[in-house]
C-alpha cells in the first residue's frame, strides 16, 4: 500500500535510528525504498545488514550524486504502491505511524480532490521557525493553509502516487538542489490535502542538513533557485504583497547567469509585477543619484 522513500547522501551514522523506528511499526504493510545519492560511506554495506533483519520490503537505489530533487524524481519512478511517503535521513517515525496513516487514507482514498495526507512535524530541536498550530483535522489546498487558515510549519506528505508522478523536479546541468515547494507550488486550486492534527513524524535539523544550508545551496544552484521564485511569483494563489517579495528574489537569482533586463522581465506573466520592478529599479537609480 505505502512505499517510504528516503532519500540519504552520507548518512549512515543516523540512518538505523529510522530502520528503528520502521521495525517497531505495529504495521508492516509498507516498502522502505532508499535512494543514495552517491554516498561515500558504508550506506550500501549497512542496508544489506537492515535487509536481513528487516520484517518488511527494503529496496536500495544507489546513483551519482545529482541532489536530493533527482533522488525523489528517480524514487517515483521506481515507485509501485498507491501511497508515497517521504521520510528524510534524519528523521524516525512514531510508533503507530502506519497504522495511523492507514486510518486517514481510508477516509481520502475515493476522493479525486483529496491528493494526500500532511502531518505536522514533531521538532525535538526547534531553531524558531514557524510553529504549527493545526488542532483538528483541516481539508485544505497547502496555500489555504497558509493564507487562509494561518498555519505554517514542517509537514510530512503522503501523496496518492498516480498524482504525485505527474510532477517532476527540473535538473539543470552542474546543479544539485530546487527547493521542495517548487512541486506544491505547481498543485491546482482542486488539489487538497488531508492535513492531520497528529505528529507521525519526529525531526531534528542537523549542521549537515539542507535547512542548515539552504542560502548557500540557492547562492550554488541559481536556475532552480530562480524558476522556483519565478513560478511562486507567477501564481495567483499567493496574495500579490508576498509575490512582490517573491519576484525580488528571483530576479537576483536570476542575475546570477542572466543579464538581461528584458529577458529577466518577460519571465514576470504579471503586468502589476512587471511595472513593481521596473519601478523598483528606476527609484534605485534615482535614489543613487541624489546621494
Amino acid at each position: 500500500m505505502i512505499t517510504i522513500f528516503t532519500p540519504t547522501y552520507n548518512r549512515a551514522y543516523i540512518l538505523p535510528k529510522l530502520f528503528e523506528s520502521l521495525q517497531a511499526q505495529t504495521s508492516n504493510n509498507f516498502e522502505w525504498l532508499i535512494v543514495d545519492d552517491g554516498s561515500s560511506d558504508d550506506t550500501r554495506e549497512l542496508v544489506e545488514h537492515f535487509i536481513t533483519k528487516a520484517d518488511f520490503k527494503i529496496t536500495y537505489i544507489y546513483q551519482e550524486n545529482q541532489g536530493k530533487h533527482v533522488a525523489i524524481n528517480t524514487a517515483l519512478d521506481k515507485a509501485s504502491n498507491l501511497y508515497f511517503f517521504t521520510v528524510d535521513s534524519d528523521d524516525y517515525l512514531i510508533n503507530n505511524a502506519i497504522e495511523l496513516i492507514f486510518k486517514k487514507l481510508e477516509t481520502i482514498e475515493n476522493s479525486k480532490n483529496i491528493i494526500g495526507i500532511a502531518s505536522p512535524i514533531k521538532m525535538v530541536n526547534d531553531i524558531d521557525l514557524p510553529k504549527n498550530q493545526l488542532i483538528s483535522d483541516i481539508i485544505a489546498t497547502p496555500f489555504e493553509m497558509k493564507y487562509k487558515h494561518q498555519i505554517t510549519g514542517e509537514f510530512t506528505l503522503i501523496y496518492k502516487t498516480e498524482v504525485i508522478n505527474k510532477f517532476r523536479y527540473p535538473v539543470f546541468i552542474g546543479e544539485k538542489f530546487i527547493v521542495e515547494s517548487y512541486i506544491t507550488n505547481r498543485f491546482e486550486k482542486d488539489h487538497q490535502l488531508l492535513h492531520i492534527s497528529e505528529s507521525i513524524v519526529v525531526g531534528e535539523y542537523r549542521n549537515d542538513g539542507l535547512t542548515m544550508q539552504s542560502k548557500n545551496l540557492l547562492l550554488n544552484n541559481p536556475k532552480g533557485a530562480s524558476l522556483a521564485f519565478c513560478e511562486k511569483a507567477n501564481n495567483d494563489q499567493i496574495p500579490f504583497k508576498e509575490r512582490k517579495i517573491l519576484v525580488k528574489s528571483y530576479w537576483d537569482y536570476e542575475s546570477i547567469f542572466n543579464t538581461s533586463f528584458i529577458q529577466k522581465l518577460n519571465k514576470i506573466k504579471s503586468i502589476r509585477l512587471r511595472i513593481f520592478m521596473i519601478s523598483f529599479f528606476f527609484g534605485r537609480i534615482f535614489r543613487q543619484s541624489f546621494r
